[in-house]
């Protein structure tokens, strides 16, 4: 389904006013091994993929370990984490559109939909995610395993809002590893309320045992699944200035204020809010 007009006029005047550079850089990462801090669903009759229609799924490929600090496990507190790594909500001024997807991770609470949805802000605080919705590129849906306290996330890439959002070749493991060498970076990671996180990176050919004809899309994966452990480094206030921008240096730990794309932001989300509720642009 394509845009309406008014709503695709809209969105592209977003982008063009907010003048961000583009999508991150796409990394790839060397295999390494571990099985803690989660349990298998498959040895307790779950799943590895989601499920999005009868027989087809989207790969669950990042593990954010229960043997990670407190802090992080609770549900406000990952949400805090995902902000660190430029995730926000997946709404976009409230709007949400699209089909929830499923997920049995064997903790014996069967099959539940998601926690919820997180897109990548490029750097831009929540409504950043209004970005994300026109120019496709990360995102995720997570779940938390009852039993281990881990959060198990289904993480693709996806093409922009002309091809109706479509996971690209290699959609999968790319924003996984994206992900994953964000989070794991030398200096650590910096969320808006001020907590400082720091994380450790591991590997399991968990996904190796799925047929290709289960995935969405028909899109191969490499069968890993990456493990993180995160440490807090420095606490914060959990949700304090989630809306606001952040620069590249600021989340390096630098001094650049970002006051520049504040004033972006509210010129482009004055552009959003003139267009009607059922032309948002979010896909």
């Amino acid at each position: 389904m394509r845009l309406p007009t008014i709503a695709l006029a809209a969105c592209t005047l977003l982008a063009a006013t907010l003048r961000v550079a583009g999508r991150p850089s796409r990394h790839s990462l060397s295999p390494r091994q571990s099985a803690t801090g989660y349990a298998n669903p498959t040895d307790n009759g779950g799943s590895w993929l989601t499920t999005t229609a009868v027989g087809l799924g989207e790969p669950l490929n990042v593990i954010i370990s229960g043997e990670s600090d407190e802090g992080v496990l609770s549900e406000e507190g990952v949400v805090e984490y995902f902000r660190s790594l430029f995730y926000s909500e997946g709404s976009c001024f409230n709007i949400t559109l699209g089909n929830e997807q499923a997920a049995n991770l064997g903790d014996g609470q069967g099959t539940l939909n998601q926690t919820d949805i997180k897109r990548y802000n490029y750097y831009l605080g929540d409504s950043g995610t209004c970005l994300q919705s026109l120019n496709g590129g990360p995102h995720f849906r997570y779940w938390q395993q009852s039993t281990t306290r881990a959060w198990f996330l289904a993480t693709s890439y996806s093409d922009d809002a002309d091809t109706n959002h479509m996971i690209i070749p290699n959609g999968y493991d790319l924003n996984r590893d994206q992900l994953s060498s964000n989070a794991t970076n030398a200096t650590g990671t910096f969320s808006p309320g001020g907590f400082e996180y720091t994380a450790t990176r591991t590997q399991a050919p968990l996904l190796a045992d799925v047929p290709l004809a289960s995935i969405n899309h028909g899109i191969a994966t490499d069968g890993n699944v990456d493990i993180l452990t995160v440490r807090i480094r420095k606490t914060g206030t959990l949700g304090a200035n989630s809306n606001q921008p952040a620069s590249v240096t600021n989340a390096r730990g630098g001094g650049s204020s970002g006051a520049s794309k504040s004033v972006e932001m509210s010129t482009a989300a004055m552009l959003l809010l003139a267009v009607p509720l059922g032309a948002s642009c979010l896909l």
